[in-house]
């Protein structure tokens, strides 16, 4: 039996180097199924024009998982009120699935020790770490091994993918360009015939 993998993100909008790390990580041969999830938003974030609602997001991330067996949306961020920390979202999912693992980017594993109850998250789940390109690999593998030795399982993911953000995407569509080289086709055409992005 495989594990369960977490993979959580605003997805606002899904990008190119979701979509990399998505196919890489769903062809591991220890994990069996990989939840999509995007995360909830706080109201007083979400700003008219450049913000998906969230039904929009989970289409988006159906999309993503487009062609990818064992890949599927899930909407538990959406279904806990108040802030989602990745402590009660994980605790669930493990009662659900019994073994379950979270994909991080580099970036988050050297501020891991500031999160809510982490302590406790290296006790019920595994952690796939993407490193990216921007994070210096020394901090990145001190972090890593301090983290070891406190007991966490953590598994470094070496891939190559592209450095996008959603945010570039936005900005860019909110210029009026296009952003299909950056977004994935079926993507960029929900975007398209949703007026997603655009200013006005």
């Amino acid at each position: 039996m495989g594990i369960t993998l977490f993979f959580g993100g605003t997805f606002n909008p899904p990008h190119i180097a979701h979509r990399k790390m998505l196919e890489t990580v769903a062809t591991l041969p220890d994990v069996n199924k990989v939840l999509v999830a995007p995360t909830n938003i706080p109201p007083h974030k979400e700003i008219p024009g450049m913000f998906a609602t969230k039904e929009q997001r989970l289409q988006m991330c159906r999309l993503l998982c487009d062609g990818i067996p064992n890949a599927e949306v899930s909407d538990i961020e959406f279904r806990r009120e108040g802030k989602s920390y990745s402590f009660y979202t994980l605790s669930e999912l493990k009662e659900q699935y019994g073994s379950i693992a979270m994909l991080i980017g580099g970036d988050m594993v050297t501020s891991f020790t500031t999160w809510f109850r982490f302590e406790d998250l290296l006790k019920i789940a595994t952690f796939y770490v993407v490193r990216r390109k921007g994070i210096d690999n020394e901090d990145f593998d001190q972090s890593v091994e301090r983290l070891r030795s406190l007991g966490g399982d953590f598994k470094v993911v070496e891939v190559g993918f592209p450095e996008v953000s959603s945010t570039d995407v936005r900005e860019m569509i909110s210029r009026g360009e296009t952003a299909n080289l950056l977004v994935p086709e079926n993507i960029c055409q929900f975007i398209n015939r949703n007026g997603l992005y655009r200013k006005g």
